[in-house]
C-alpha cells in the first residue's frame, strides 16, 4: 500500500512540474493589433522546437514589459492564419512586429530572445 501511494504521488509531482514548466499561453486575437498598444505576432508552428522556445522567451519579455504590448501568436493550419501570413508575406516562425496604429515595422525569425525583443519593441515610440 506504502509502495502504491509512493508511487501515484511520484507521477503526480511529475505531472505538476511538467504542467508548471510549460509557456504560459500567448492570446490569438490578431484584432488587437493597431489598438493603441505595440504588438508582436508569432506564427506558431506547433511542428517545430523553435516555436516552443519563442514562446518561452515572449513569456519572459511579457513579464518585462507588462501589458504595454499585445503579445499574440498565430498557429499555422488555421484559415486565419494563413490569412495574415499572406496579407503580410510572413513565413512559419516568424515574428511581425507592429506599432500602436497596426503598421508593421519590423520582421523577425525566431529565435529571438527576450532581451532582444525588449529592445525592438522600446525602440519605436
Amino acid at each position: 500500500m506504502k509502495k502504491t501511494l509512493l508511487i501515484i504521488g511520484s507521477i503526480a509531482v511529475f505531472i505538476a512540474a511538467l504542467i508548471w514548466s510549460l509557456p504560459a499561453p500567448i492570446d490569438d486575437d490578431l484584432n488587437q493589433i493597431g489598438n493603441g498598444k505595440k504588438s508582436v505576432v508569432f506564427i506558431y508552428d506547433l511542428n517545430r522546437v523553435v516555436s516552443n522556445q519563442q514562446t518561452i522567451e515572449i513569456n519572459n519579455t511579457k513579464a518585462e514589459l507588462g501589458d504595454t504590448v499585445n503579445y499574440l501568436v498565430s498557429r499555422t493550419g488555421y484559415p486565419e492564419t494563413d490569412e495574415f501570413m499572406q496579407k503580410y508575406k510572413a513565413e512559419i516562425a516568424e515574428l511581425l512586429f507592429f506599432d500602436e496604429r497596426g503598421e508593421l515595422f519590423k520582421r523577425k525569425f525566431a529565435l529571438v530572445n527576450a532581451t532582444d525583443l525588449t529592445i525592438i519593441l522600446a525602440s519605436v515610440d
